[in-house]
């Protein structure tokens, strides 16, 4: 029988659990027992009577789910401490379980992220503005992107520019690249340079949808920066190499945010030029 990946983990998941919860009933059994702290109540001649291991089981059993059926009690101090303690652990115990329970059911975990500046980058004498996107957790798949630049005036939003479109599945790494000389981003190319001689300041929201390819959940990621987060560069550090079998091996996330320096005097002319063109 074949299980998806969700389902896999929610089994795991409950032998864990089950697991857990059969050390606790038997732990604090073999305390009750061991302490001889509890006894079997026989009402007819109103005398307690030595448990054995089997009856701890089941005092344990009915206690750590707060059913208190009356017939074991606690003849010792030893045995209402250890009573109290088995207590309060069914009560963490039941919270973190319904807890994680709902997380593994609902939720996917929060296994993408994002570079923290845009970078406004040259490759092959073209300028882009860039973002790139990692993914730790399985790929994502039928994405679309959306990419919004907005300034606020008058405690109005204006929108200086937007675009969205269908994208490629994101298994490890992704770059978000908008070409910057394309006729059609003048507006953005205008406010890029406003922002970064200091005329305004730019918001930038950047968000997808796709869906988990083994599950089919729907995945969501938004990320928003402001020009104060402009960066520029060139080529993005590698974080992976290549095996003989064409995959992704050997990630090395901490050069996920690292970029190939531009020099100073390029930096001047993008932004002289795209003054000029905006006049």
């Amino acid at each position: 029988m074949q299980f998806t990946a969700k389902t896999r983990e929610i089994l795991w998941f409950l032998f864990v659990t089950i697991g857990i919860y059969t050390f606790l009933i038997f732990l604090f059994a073999v305390l009750y027992y061991n302490t001889g702290s509890i006894g079997f109540y026989k009402p007819i001649q109103r005398v307690y009577e030595p448990i054995d291991f089997e009856k701890a089981v089941y005092f344990s059993i009915v206690s750590f789910h707060t059913i208190g059926y009356g017939d074991i009690y606690p003849l010792t101090s030893s045995g209402r401490y250890i009573l109290m303690t088995e207590a309060f652990t069914s009560l963490f115990f039941t919270s973190i379980f319904s807890g994680f329970l709902v997380y593994f059911v609902i939720r996917r975990r929060d296994d993408i992220f994002t570079t923290k500046h845009v970078y406004i980058r040259l490759r092959k004498d073209k300028w882009f503005l860039s973002i790139r996107l990692g993914n730790k957790g399985r790929a994502i798949i039928d994405m679309k992107g959306k990419f919004e630049a907005w300034i606020v005036q008058e405690n109005s939003r204006v929108r200086i520019f937007q675009y969205e479109e269908e994208m490629a599945d994101l298994e490890r790494i992704l770059y978000y690249d908008i070409y910057l000389d394309d006729p059609g981003t003048s507006k953005l190319r205008k406010a890029l340079t406003d922002a970064l001689n200091g005329k305004l300041l730019l918001h930038i929201k950047y968000a997808f949808i796709g869906n988990d390819i083994n599950t089919g959940e729907q995945v969501a990621h938004a990320v928003y920066y402001d020009s104060t987060r402009f960066k520029f560069g060139k080529m993005f550090d590698n974080v992976y190499s290549w095996d003989e079998r064409g995959r992704r091996v050997n990630f090395i996330w901490r050069n996920f945010e690292k970029i190939e320096p531009l020099e100073e005097h390029i930096r001047l002319e993008f932004t002289k030029v795209n003054s000029e063109v905006a006049r």
